[in-house]
């Protein structure tokens, strides 16, 4: 009988290591044996194990996004699944992408050009702010649709204005506008034509 459940606990570890002589002690310096030479013999700063190509990712969560969609949906459209592959290595949730997705294609940064994939457009010196207010296009898609000969695809306006930082939420009013007004109407599903 022992008085405490640590006294007990001394006896038990002192009986086992001693049920085998010497053999537990040699067995524990074999072990610390060969963690040692396994060790470095010169100390390693943190520095020169990791790789100087790799950079970190930025602090800040939407500046992580962005650096994503720069790196994997500029040059080329990027599948939303590649995109949710992506997310683990710049720190980021997908259901928070997901999110941000759909506001920054709404600030004109960002546009589907086929259904599940997206493209980044790099900004054009055009302040967040401007890129969300509402402006009116009108006059603006009058001339573009003049230039075209009189008739576009929906998708060509779209992606015209949003190069020049208007976001897509805009340019629908302003072709709403023109619409009721007469200017436009639309021959068939997705053409915009002069009238």
């Amino acid at each position: 009988m022992f008085d405490s459940p640590e006294m007990a606990t001394a006896a038990v570890k002192e009986f086992n290591a001693s049920r085998g002589g010497d053999e537990f002690e040699r067995a524990v310096e074999m072990s610390r044996d060969k963690i040692r030479a396994l060790l470095p013999s010169e100390a390693i700063l943190a520095e020169d194990v990791v790789e100087k190509s790799r950079t970190t990712p930025p602090a800040g969560k939407s500046k992580r996004l962005i650096r994503l969609l720069e790196e994997n949906a500029t040059d080329s459209e990027c599948s939303l699944d590649r995109l949710a592959g992506l997310c683990p290595k710049y720190h980021l949730e997908w259901s928070w992408v997901e999110k941000q997705l759909t506001k920054l294609s709404n600030q004109g940064m960002l546009i589907f050009p086929r259904p599940w994939t997206v493209r980044f457009i790099r900004s054009t010196g055009v302040s967040p702010k401007r890129a969300s207010e509402s402006v009116d296009v009108s006059e603006d898609i009058l001339e573009l649709l003049a230039q075209l000969g009189g008739k576009a695809r929906l998708e060509r306006l779209a992606e015209h204005f949003e190069k020049r930082g208007i976001s897509q939420d805009s340019v629908e009013k302003s072709l709403n506008r023109l619409m009721k007004s007469g200017h436009l109407y639309e021959p068939s599903p997705g053409l915009l034509s002069l009238a």
